[in-house]
C-alpha cells in the first residue's frame, strides 16, 4: 500500500517542480552555477564539482540549455532522495514511518525546493547524504546484530559519504557524526579495519579537491574559512534572529513543530532503538549547532543546515508514526495536513508573486529602482535580454558602438545571469574585470574564454536593483566611461527596474582579475 503510494507521490511531486522548474527564470546562484558546467574542473572557486556534473549529466553535455534541463537533475535528485527517506524510515522503524519520512522530505522548503527544484550543490548532495545515512545505519544494525559489519558496507560509507562531500564539504558532517557515535557508544568500532578502509576510500574521492586548492593557493578553504571564522566576539544579534528564523522557515515551522516535538518526546520514550537514534542525533544535531553558533558571530545562509534537519526528521517520522498510528482524529495528524496544504500554498504563491505582481516590491527611487526585492532575481532577465540583443544590433548596423564590443561585469552576480539570458543567446561571452572575491570563477571563464587586452573598449550592464557607481566601478579600469541606453523592465504593465548601458573605453589591464594566474 505504501509503496504504490509513495510512487504517486513521487510523480505528484515531481510534475509540480517540473511546472515550477519552466516558468520561474533562474535565481543568482542557479545561473552561476551553470557557468560551472561550461568547463569541467576538479574543484571550483566555491564548491566541488557535484553540481558541474549534474548539470552535465541531464542536459546531455549542455546540448539542452532551456531551464527545465539545467534544472532537471536537481528534479530526478528529488525522486530518488523522497524513495530514500522512504527506505530509510522503512529501515529504522517500518513502512508507515517511511511514508510520513517521505511526506516530510516533501513538505520542507529545503529539500523540496531549494534543493528539488532549483540546481545548487545541495541538489547532488542531499541524494548521497540520505544514502550515506543508509549505509552508516546499516552498519550500526549489523554492528548491533552481529558485532562485525561487511567489507562491503564499510565500502559502501565511504564511498557515499566522499561522493557527498564532492558535491558539498557540508558532507564532513557525516564523518563527525559517525566518529562521535563511534567514540561516545560504541568504541568498538574503532577496532573494525573496515572502519579506516571507509575513511582512506573517502578520502582519495575527494582527494581532487585537496589537489586543485594545492594547485591555485588553498583559494576555496581561504574563502569559506572567511565566511565562517570568528574574528571578533562581538554578537551578532540581527543575524542570529536571521538565521534561525531562516533555518525554521527553509525547513517548513510546522515540520520543525513536529521535529521539536519528537525530540522532547524522546526524553521519556523509545521510538527507535537506541543506536539509531543516536547516531541520527549526531548526523543532524551538530551541522544545526555550527551553523547556528557561527550566526552568532557572522552572517550565514539558513540553507546550510538543511542537511543536519534531514537527517533528523527519520525522528520525527518515527514520532508521527507512533502518534497517529490508530488515530482517525490527531493534532500532528492535523499537523501533516498542514504541512503540505503550507507548502502548496508556498509554491503556488511563491510563483504567482514572481512572475506576475506587478511592478517592483522594492525600492522606487530612479537610481536603485526595485533594490531589496528578491522577485527581481527570478524575474525579467529573459525580457531584458531580448531588448538588450535588438538594440545591441540596430546600434552596431548604425555605427553607434563599434561591432562586436564584449560585455564586462565585475560581481559574479549578475555577471551570470547577463551570461545566460544576455549573452549567451546574442552569441557572445560575458568577460570578468575586477576582483577575484568579486568575481569567484570569472578568473577560470575568463581562462577559457580569453580575457580582454589593454585598450579594448567593452559594455557593461547596471541593473538598477543592484545598482554601483559605474565611474568608481569601472573607472579604475578603463579611461572614460560613457552612458548609452536605458531600458525599463516590466511587470504586469507596470516598472520593475532600469538597465542602464555603458561604453567602457580604453581597457588599462590593471585590474586584478587579468594578473591572476588560474590552474
Amino acid at each position: 500500500m505504501y509503496k504504490k503510494r509513495l510512487l504517486y507521490l513521487i510523480i505528484t511531486c515531481t510534475i509540480i517542480r517540473i511546472i515550477i522548474a519552466n516558468c520561474i527564470e533562474f535565481g543568482n546562484d542557479e545561473v552561476y552555477y551553470y557557468t560551472y558546467a561550461l568547463h569541467l574542473q576538479q574543484n571550483y572557486f566555491d564548491h566541488p564539482p557535484g553540481v558541474a556534473i549534474l548539470i552535465k549529466l541531464f542536459t546531455c553535455n549542455l546540448f539542452f540549455q532551456q531551464q527545465v534541463f539545467i534544472r532537471l537533475g536537481a528534479i530526478v535528485s528529488a525522486a530518488i532522495a523522497t524513495w530514500l527517506t522512504y527506505k530509510i524510515g522503512t529501515l529504522v522503524r517500518n513502512q508507515r514511518t517511511g511514508w510520513f519520512a517521505a511526506i516530510l522530505y516533501n513538505t520542507s522548503i529545503y529539500t523540496s525546493i531549494i534543493a528539488g527544484t532549483f540546481i545548487l550543490p545541495d541538489s547532488p548532495q542531499v541524494v548521497f547524504w540520505l544514502a550515506s545515512i543508509w549505509a552508516m545505519l546499516k552498519i550500526v544494525i549489523a554492528f548491533r546484530e552481529n558485532g562485525k559489519p561487511a567489507y562491503a558496507q564499510w565500502v559502501t560509507a565511504g564511498v557515499l559519504i566522499g561522493l557527498c562531500i564532492m558535491c558539498k564539504v557540508h558532507g564532513a558532517f557525516l564523518w563527525i557524526g559517525f566518529g562521535l557515535y563511534s567514540l561516545l557508544y560504541q568504541r568498538k568500532i574503532f577496532l573494525q579495519p573496515g572502519f579506516y578502509i571507509a575513511i582512506i576510500i573517502t578520502a582519495i574521492i575527494i582527494s581532487p579537491i585537496f589537489f586543485w586548492n594545492l594547485q591555485n593557493n588553498f583559494i576555496t578553504w581561504r574563502y569559506h574559512s572567511e565566511r565562517v571564522e570568528v574574528h571578533r566576539l562581538i554578537l551578532n544579534g540581527g543575524g542570529f534572529l536571521q538565521a534561525l528564523i531562516g533555518q525554521v522557515f527553509y525547513n517548513n515551522p510546522l515540520n520543525v513543530f513536529i521535529l521539536t516535538a519528537s525530540l522532547l518526546y524522546l526524553r521519556k520514550h523509545k521510538i527507535l532503538s537506541d543506536d539509531v537514534t543516536r547516531l541520527l542525533v549526531l548526523c543532524g544535531l551538530p551541522l544545526i549547532l555550527f551553523v547556528t553558533g557561527v550566526s552568532l558571530f557572522r552572517d550565514v545562509l539558513p540553507h546550510w543546515s538543511g542537511p543536519g534537519f534531514l537527517a533528523l526528521s527519520f525522528i520525527a517520522a518515527a514520532f508521527l508514526e507512533e502518534k497517529i498510528e490508530t488515530r482517525t482524529k490527531s493534532f500532528f495528524r492535523a499537523m501533516l495536513k498542514s504541512s503540505i496544504i503550507f507548502i502548496a500554498v508556498l509554491a503556488v504563491g511563491g510563483m504567482l508573486l514572481i512572475d506576475f505582481y506587478p511592478g517592483t516590491m522594492g525600492n522606487t527611487t530612479t537610481t536603485k529602482y526595485g533594490d531589496g526585492d528578491f522577485t527581481l532575481d527570478m524575474y525579467g532577465w529573459r525580457q531584458f535580454g531580448e531588448q538588450f540583443n535588438a538594440w545591441r544590433q540596430k546600434a552596431e548596423t548604425g555605427k553607434e558602438i563599434a561591432p562586436g564590443l564584449p560585455v564586462v561585469c565585475y560581481e559574479w552576480f549578475p555577471a551570470a545571469h547577463i551570461d545566460y539570458y544576455i549573452a549567451r543567446p546574442g552569441g557572445y561571452h560575458v568577460i570578468g574585470v575586477g576582483k577575484i572575491d568579486d568575481l569567484h570563477h570569472y578568473a577560470w571563464l575568463n581562462y577559457y574564454r580569453g580575457a580582454l587586452n589593454v585598450g579594448d573598449d567593452a559594455l557593461c550592464i547596471i541593473p538598477s536593483n543592484y545598482y554601483h557607481d559605474v565611474s568608481a566601478v569601472y573607472g579604475p579600469y578603463f579611461q572614460s566611461v560613457t552612458p548609452l541606453h536605458t531600458f525599463a523592465g516590466t511587470r504586469g504593465g507596470k516598472t520593475t527596474r532600469y538597465f542602464n548601458i555603458f561604453l567602457l573605453k580604453g581597457y588599462k589591464g590593471n585590474d586584478e582579475l587579468r594578473g591572476y594566474k588560474v590552474m
